[in-house]
């Protein structure tokens, strides 16, 4: 049963105390991600993650580190675009370390002169390096070019220039903006006895953080723009990722919709995959995706192929897609693709870790949590009328946005028609 609860300082806890394991995963979840950067702060919300670890009152950045790994635990952290996530997986004997390492860098980071310096240059490294792997940088530049004006499109990194001119001053701005009670879920799932882990919360997590409040702006939908444009470099292949705007995170069609993902392109026996990987090979990574925020979300394809190969493979994507509008699926393709959501879900939760996430951000999105159970009633009870309609709300009269990137002769660009 799903412990939930607020502290009297606006912290929100979750426990799924988890039987027949021997660990436990302890999550800090601020509900504030880069798209809640102000324009003069792109970068800062995974800044501010990555010093966290670099030192508090009690400890060193190497003590820290040191504290997790000798009792063969797991320390680490996300930036998303709404949300940043701390997490550490113990065996569930050293919970209590869990706890107090979160906390004291939650609570007590020092955010010292010399580690910001030595941290912006493995930032400005990161952001060098995700510019130097085409399949990382094709979907950040897609992502800002389909969300252009909309405070998702930033790269949750930053730029080289705006990592080099942060300070102190300007991340700790930052860091008490976001960093509030208000804004923390305390995630742990795994072998625990909730009454001794409430105990060892208050103990640890006593504390009001922060100074204020800074809400992001919210949009309601994607910016109406059909973006196609390549960009020159000098790669084997060619990287290209195709878009469409899709569904927010809690819409209700959602379910759908990843059916729709999961036949198009989500699995190996998909029909992108079969056709053009397996039939075809033309192309050794080819997938489809769904891309979910509170208030829209994108469907895209990602693919890399030679280039001469890259007009032939655009106008078998195009056909695959039109023919999941024109023609539907089959019976067995539908009952398939249920069956694999399930059987998917249901491995995934033999993990502590992706259990805890799947509480915080069900909680970030939905304010509550959902039993295997009912989200296996809910795939059931998907009709195939349903699943037509959202094919027809995705894939009806829209036109792809395309964002390419590699070494395209002026004959091997050629592109074809990209409305469905």
């Amino acid at each position: 049963m799903i412990v939930k609860y607020r502290q009297e300082n606006g912290l929100s806890v979750l426990l799924e105390p988890i039987e027949s394991v021997v660990s436990v995963s302890v999550g800090l979840w601020i509900r504030k991600g880069s798209r809640n950067e102000r324009e003069n702060q792109y970068g800062y919300a995974h800044f501010v993650e990555h010093m966290l670890f670099k030192g508090t009152e009690k400890y060193s950045a190497r003590e820290l580190a040191r504290k997790v790994d000798r009792v063969g635990g797991q320390h680490n952290a996300a930036t998303n675009r709404e949300y940043t996530c701390y997490y550490i997986n113990v065996v569930s004997d050293h919970l209590e370390l869990a706890l107090e390492i979160l906390s004291d860098m939650y609570y007590n980071s020092l955010f010292e002169q010399g580690e910001i310096e030595k941290e912006r240059n493995v930032v400005v490294e990161e952001i060098r390096m995700y510019e130097d792997t085409p399949d990382e940088f094709i979907h950040d530049y897609f992502m800002e070019k389909m969300m252009e004006g909309h405070p998702l499109s930033h790269s949750i990194l930053g730029t080289v220039d705006g990592i080099l001119s942060t300070d102190r001053e300007k991340l700790i701005t930052f860091y008490d903006e976001q960093y509030v009670n208000e804004n923390a879920i305390l995630v742990i799932a795994g072998d625990l006895n909730s009454d001794h882990t409430k105990d060892l919360i208050s103990k640890y997590f006593d504390r009001n953080r922060g100074k204020g409040i800074v809400q992001g702006k919210t949009v309601s939908d994607i910016p109406a723009n059909i973006p196609v444009e390549h960009i020159d470099r000098d790669l084997e292949q060619v990287h290209f990722c195709m878009g469409l705007p899709g569904l927010r995170r809690a819409d209700e069609d959602r379910w759908p919709m990843y059916m729709l993902n999961t036949i198009l392109g989500g699995s190996m026996s998909s029909r992108l995959f079969q056709n053009i990987r397996e039939k075809e090979g033309i192309s050794y990574s080819i997938y489809s995706f769904h891309s979910s925020y509170m208030d829209c979300g994108i469907f895209g394809i990602y693919c890399a192929t030679l280039p001469e190969k890259y007009s032939y493979t655009l106008e078998l994507i195009m056909k695959e897609c039109r023919s999941m509008l024109k023609d539907s699926i089959t019976r067995e393709e539908f009952e398939d693709t249920k069956t694999y959501l399930k059987g998917n879900l249901a491995l995934s939760l033999e993990n502590n870790e992706v259990r805890m996430s799947q509480l915080a951000r069900n909680e970030m999105t939905f304010g509550r949590n959902f039993t295997f159970e009912e989200i296996v009633s809910t795939i059931d009870s998907v009709t195939m009328d349903q699943y037509v309609s959202v094919c027809e709300r995705i894939l009806n009269g829209r036109e792809f946005s395309l964002i390419s990137l590699g070494k395209l002769k002026k004959k091997e660009r050629a592109t074809p028609d990209l409305r469905i």
